[in-house]
């Protein structure tokens, strides 16, 4: 009864830690400012942040109300490291390690939450300061299935592979270890820790997102800013422009489409030679980043959400299109299967080209079916995924690692409440 009554009254308080590079600004980064703000809705949250160059612009767009504190990213270690070793290699961006400085003393909060592990030194410093301050944390795994694949997809070489087993995932695994909890965001992630940790307690807790309202104007927003007229249908791409997002594939399927159709493509990217070969198909368009509510718009606009990605956990754009009523195609990896039903669009192989075109190509000729497909996905967002569902399942978790944290003589002894 105690217990129930200090959540109620919202006598449980939250740290909670969003880790990123000073350049990220997409996926886990938006996801753990967005669970901060929504969960402040009903539990004593702080919410810090690893300073990062676009903090302002991405807290302008999400919308954030609540105070969201800072706390350094130190890259002294980074620059070292690709001084030495060549800017030709990226795994140094995990050297990038904070001192976790809350706005209240770390032990008055009864758990610290983190979100992300990239970089890795920045997870783990956070992990060891809980740990001096007696403070348990629990962590939400973002992309955690996908970690065993990086060697390959990074195209490491064995030296590479070998320091990356040594110097980031026994660092990763440890910090896992020592959580009193995991959020994961699908069920392939509560498979993946279950092999290597089967006591470890674990429960899914997928990201969130709102209802995209309609914008009635959105055709015509689109059509003064990009000349597409609002008969002509639109794809729309949202992510980084790299192998595993499924780049490739997606420009390999555009080509193969009799359709009259524009694509649009929006993320960052480290290749020109994506842009330059997006820059040469006719009907095709790179927008680079674009800010939330121009992105927003496009959502609504878009005819189909299309993301062939051939690697992902729980990606947070395939739910922003679902809650802007756009039926979405992409690939069967991950827990896109646990997002994407037969109602709300069409899952495809990862790497078939002529599959992704066959699906885009029966779409786009059944208006109708688009139209129940955006139907049934914005009530499928409402039912699964709004952030006030997920932040419950949060808080609901929460409680009972509280009361399992009264039975901890080891935890009790350091709560000092």
């Amino acid at each position: 009864m105690e217990n129930e009554a200090r959540l109620n009254n919202q006598d449980i308080s939250i740290l909670n830690v969003i880790i990123g590079t000073p350049e990220s600004r997409m996926g886990a980064v938006r996801a753990g400012l967005l669970f901060g703000e929504h969960l402040s809705d009903i539990l004593a949250v702080d919410s810090v942040k690893m300073s990062g160059k676009y903090d302002e612009q991405t807290l302008r767009e999400l919308s954030i109300d609540s105070p969201i504190y800072k706390i350094p990213s130190k890259t002294m270690l980074r620059d070292l490291f690709k001084y030495i070793i060549g800017s030709e290699h990226n795994y140094s961006n995990a050297l990038i390690w904070t001192k976790l400085d809350p706005p209240k003393p770390l032990e008055s909060y009864d758990f610290v939450h983190i979100h992300n592990a990239i970089p890795l030194a920045g997870m783990v410093s956070v992990a060891l300061s809980c740990r001096a301050a007696g403070v348990p944390y629990c962590v939400t795994m973002h992309g955690i299935s996908k970690i065993p694949e990086l060697p390959e997809s990074m195209g490491m070489s064995r030296p590479v592979k070998l320091a990356f087993q040594f110097g980031f995932l026994r660092p990763y695994w440890w910090v896992l270890k020592n959580a009193t909890h995991l959020f994961a965001l699908s069920e392939g992630d509560v498979k993946t820790v279950r092999q290597r940790f089967p006591n470890q307690s674990i429960s899914i807790l997928p990201n969130g997102v709102e209802p995209n309202p309609p914008q009635p104007d959105a055709p015509i927003i689109v059509a003064d800013e990009f000349g597409i007229k609002s008969s002509t249908p639109i794809l729309l791409f949202v992510g980084k422009l790299i192998p595993s997002k499924g780049i490739d594939d997606l420009l390999a399927a555009f080509e193969r489409l009799n359709e009259d159709t524009r694509l649009l493509i929006v993320g960052p990217t480290e290749n020109q030679s994506y842009v330059d070969r997006i820059k040469r198909m006719p009907h095709a368009d790179y927008l680079g980043y674009v800010d939330q509510p121009l992105l927003d718009t496009l959502y609504q606009r878009a005819d189909l959400f299309v993301f062939p990605t051939r690697s992902d956990v729980f990606p947070l754009v395939t739910l922003e299109a679902m809650a802007a009523q756009t039926p979405v195609v992409t690939t069967e990896v991950g827990g896109l299967p646990e997002q994407i039903t037969d109602k709300t669009g069409i899952l495809v192989p990862p790497e078939s080209p002529t599959k992704l075109t066959a699906a885009l190509e029966e779409l786009l000729a059944d208006e109708k079916l688009r139209s129940e497909m955006g139907t049934n996905a914005i009530a499928r967002v409402r039912e699964q995924f709004s952030w006030r569902s997920v932040v419950e399942r949060a808080a609901t978790e929460y409680k009972r690692m509280y009361s399992d944290c009264d039975n901890s003589p080891e935890i009790t002894s350091t709560r000092g409440k």
